[in-house]
């Protein structure tokens, strides 16, 4: 049997990584012609590994997304001249990692199927509450078409007809939900690879799922699908699960197959932001205190060279550092730095007995001097006075740095057996502060200052996703860092030096590191309690306010429901913003809604579910409506300054 596949790449850095190589390695002893697709114009890294396992590259422009990239090698690039000499085609993209198990056993297994084309796993029969449903299909990412329904003409005309969708949701929704029931309805037989059945259901369709998002651990060990899907990786909406499935999925590929974990790592870490994945993976560590490793972190903190940096600004806080200094054994080098004005303060810590400090200039840059040391621990005092705010306020904020980042001797030992155990993990911040006026700061993260930051990571090149959506996980000046990782900061404008609390998680991104937060065991207890009391009163606010909440998702639906509606009560007259997915999605909440609008110049129909659709210039009085943005977050960044050029100063985007 004579097989043809296409691999298709898609990679916004225009890297290629190992990982590719592995499954185009594998995919080589099954096929007899692989065609690799860069669905970008070049590539800056990972040529050779496409040179090493390819018989034929092709680069193209990101138009029409995979289906586009497939369309256009089977109708044009390769043609069907050559397609239609092989027996099977296998169409593939880049999403995911694995195999976990031989490929050649994939394509033996399924030998057994007596079907027309075959994937690896499907969507089960879905109908929502919106009466939006669809039938079963099998998942695009991987999928086999089989000699009868290659060589048909039907197969030929679907791909010739297919148009070069603008919309990711458009493919998903014209073409991957669809195709399926299409080639079957045409009498063509399909079946997949994983044992989903178990976990859908035929009595209630509205539970049925994508089931690689939410069960990847079981899928993997249990279901017959040796792969990992790497968007799921930053799918973490908490509406229907907690996360334990993603985290179990990355430990059973590490500790009971043969893959290398680290071809995952190199990927994820460089491509995905690294507040999805600190929360997907959870990469929140509670420090124990064992007394039975003691010992063992001792030793630990011996083996290694260790700096402790203090900035100090408060001399009210010097009988509270001191306590912990004094936990310290003498194989740890600690550093007071206080701006020439503060000299009282290091003549205070002398006076309780703490001599032979170094002193480092107050600048941030200054921790580039330590950056041959293995691990360095960054902390500031706090104003534990009651001038500015209660005492007790400014104490609790204190003891939320140091309690968990320099607890005593046995906490450093802990924290440094983590990053022993986990050498992927190269910076610890504490918990974020959730109590008093710090409380509010859980809804913030960057606070004007994205654009900063972003063309900062861009001027210094740093392989570090950032978005507007996704703030730093945690904005801090106090922090475990491995040493190395400080020589980021030479590359630094002295300018830039006050915006390295956004920067940290980034610096460690782009040196192959994940980042996460540090408690200690003691803390963590405590504010796990603090966090429910938290949530139980948001939620009985919301009831109050909004009517009853059965999900996170119920809860979001309900305020956004209630400002949508406090934002429109102000205008007479509404426009949507946009006329497509999100349009469609949030039309329902909107009341006496006039038209939708699109950019001049934009394709557009003449109506869009029942209403006008009309050009912005083509909107008479338009600083008197309200207009409501129903576009993705990228789509939202290009059109609002459009709007306001025609005036408008007022708007609601809605959440993606």
């Amino acid at each position: 049997m004579k097989r043809i596949c296409i691999y298709l790449i898609y990679d916004k850095q225009n890297i290629v990584d190992d990982y590719i190589g592995y499954i185009l390695r594998e995919l080589n002893s099954c096929v007899d012609c692989l065609i690799t697709v860069c669905n970008m114009p070049e590539l800056i890294c990972g040529k050779d590994i496409l040179k090493e396992y390819s018989d034929i590259i092709f680069f193209r422009e990101n138009i029409g997304f995979d289906a586009g990239g497939f369309k256009e090698i089977l109708c044009s690039l390769v043609g069907w001249n050559t397609i239609l000499r092989y027996d099977e085609l296998i169409l593939m993209n880049d999403s995911l990692f694995g195999p976990f198990i031989p490929m050649k056993d994939i394509f033996l297994k399924m030998e057994d199927y007596s079907v027309d084309f075959w994937g690896l796993a499907s969507q089960g029969t879905y109908k929502c509450e919106e009466s939006r449903s669809f039938p079963e299909y099998i998942q695009s990412y991987f999928m086999v078409i089989r000699s009868p329904m290659l060589h048909s003409n039907e197969f030929r005309k679907y791909w010739e007809e297919l148009p070069f969708y603008n919309e990711f949701w458009d493919v998903v929704t014209q073409h991957e939900e669809k195709f399926t029931a299409y080639f079957s309805g045409l009498g063509y037989s399909y079946d997949v690879l994983a044992d989903i059945g178990v976990n859908n259901s035929e009595i209630n369709l509205a539970n049925n799922y994508s089931q690689y998002a939410m069960l990847s651990y079981e899928l993997i060990k249990k279901r017959n699908f040796p792969f990992l899907k790497k968007q799921q990786i930053a799918y973490n909406t908490l509406d229907s699960q907690t996360q334990e499935n993603l985290f179990q999925a990355i430990q059973y590929i590490d500790k009971e197959t043969e893959y290398d974990i680290e071809l995952i790592w190199d990927n994820i870490i460089r491509t995905l932001n690294m507040s999805d994945l600190q929360r997907s993976l959870h990469f929140q560590y509670i420090i124990t205190s064992e007394k039975s490793r003691q010992a063992e972190r001792y030793k630990k903190i011996g083996e290694k060279r260790i700096a402790i940096v203090i900035f100090a600004a408060y001399i009210e806080a010097v009988e509270y550092i001191v306590e912990y200094l004094n936990k310290l054994g003498h194989e740890i080098k600690y550093f007071i730095s206080v701006v020439s004005e503060y000299d009282d303060i290091l003549s205070e810590y002398q006076k309780c007995g703490i001599n032979g400090i170094k002193c480092l200039d107050e600048a941030i840059y200054n921790l580039f001097e330590l950056s041959d040391y293995d691990y360095v621990c960054v902390l500031h005092d706090t104003d534990v006075t009651s001038d500015i705010k209660p005492s007790c306020t400014g104490k609790s904020y204190f003891y939320c740095i140091w309690e968990n980042l320099l607890k005593d001797e046995e906490h450093i030992g802990g924290i440094l057996e983590k990053f022993e155990e986990e050498g992927r993990l190269g910076f610890l911040a504490p918990p974020q502060p959730n109590f008093a006026e710090f409380f509010g700061d859980l809804g913030y993260g960057w606070e004007g200052n994205y654009e900063i930051v972003e063309r900062i990571t861009n001027e210094l090149h740093l392989k570090c996703p950032i978005s507007r959506d996704l703030p730093p996980f945690r904005v801090t000046n106090d922090f475990w860092i491995r040493g190395s990782i400080l020589k980021q900061l030479d590359k630094l404008k002295k300018e830039d030096y006050r915006y390295t609390p956004y920067l940290w998680s980034y610096f460690a991104q782009d040196m192959g590191y994940y980042s996460g937060i540090a408690e200690s065991m003691d803390y963590a207890s405590m504010n796990q309690v603090n966090l429910s009391y938290y949530l139980k009163e948001i939620i009985s606010l919301v009831r109050n306010g909004y009517g009853e909440v059965r999900d996170f998702r119920g809860l979001k639906e309900k305020i956004l429901s209630g400002t949508l509606k406090d934002f429109c009560s102000k205008y007479s007259r509404i426009l949507i913003y946009g006329a497509g997915y999100y349009a469609k999605k949030y039309m329902d909440m909107l009341l006496n809604v006039e038209a939708c609008v699109v950019s001049d110049g934009q394709r557009k129909t003449e109506y869009f579910e029942g209403l006008p659709v009309m050009y912005l210039s083509e909107v008479k009085g338009l600083d008197q409506c309200g207009i409501v943005v129903c576009l993705n977050r990228k789509n939202q960044e290009q059109v609002l300054p459009i709007i306001r050029k025609y005036g408008v100063q007022t708007y609601f985007c809605i959440p993606e």
